[in-house]
């Protein structure tokens, strides 16, 4: 049975070979998590639309490099991870306002998809936005390790690969930015679950 990462795969196989029809399909399967991706790299709403254009560009730019078989996620991951640190890099050079984390835009974008009944959504929205604003109080680093691992479900081994260093460096980027966010919370009120570590989970899956 073809699962959604193989028809993915076909797709973006198709798309790099020139076949510029697909590239609706393909946008629709890779947008929802490409976009949220975005959200959590920059602070404001706005700046995670461009990204997430810039990205698409630098897809389409880089089609013909796209190794069949690879994640189709994995390289778009790092292809806007590159986009951002190239912003990163224009911004130190011309510094200007980026505003808060907390814009309002992103936090509808993050919300949007709330299934919870109105006391438990009430619940994990406060939560969401207590990661949300302790996500943006890290490094770039260590907070993009935390994402790939633990919003997106990638391995170690594949945040690694998309991020292009070891293992090792990602677990430990992932486990500095894993105990700032329990701390944060439990200074918060919010009680981790000793066995699933439950409020993790409530707060990046809803």
């Amino acid at each position: 049975m073809e699962t959604p990462a193989d028809k993915l795969g076909e797709l973006m196989r198709r798309y790099a070979a020139g076949e510029d029809a697909v590239f609706e399909e393909l946008y629709r399967m890779m947008a929802p998590r490409l976009h949220r991706f975005c959200c959590r790299l920059v602070a404001r709403g706005a700046e995670a639309d461009d990204l997430f254009q810039d990205t698409l560009l630098r897809l389409h730019r880089a089609r013909a490099t796209f190794m069949p078989g690879a994640s189709v996620m994995h390289w778009a991951f790092a292809i806007t991870r590159s986009a951002h640190l190239d912003r990163l890099r224009y911004r130190r050079r011309r510094p200007e306002d980026l505003g808060s984390v907390s814009d309002a835009a992103q936090q509808d974008r993050l919300h949007a998809d709330e299934r919870y009944s109105p006391e438990a959504a009430v619940r994990a929205r406060a939560l969401r936005d207590i990661v949300t604003a302790e996500l943006g109080k890290l490094s770039e680093k260590n907070r993009v390790a935390y994402v790939l691992i633990k919003e997106e479900g990638l391995s170690v081994k594949e945040a690694a690969a998309v991020l292009g260093t070891t293992a090792a460096v990602v677990k430990q980027r992932a486990h500095r930015a894993y105990e700032h966010l329990r701390v944060a919370l439990g200074n918060a009120g919010w009680k981790e679950d000793e066995h699933d570590g439950s409020w993790d989970a409530i707060a990046v899956r809803v």
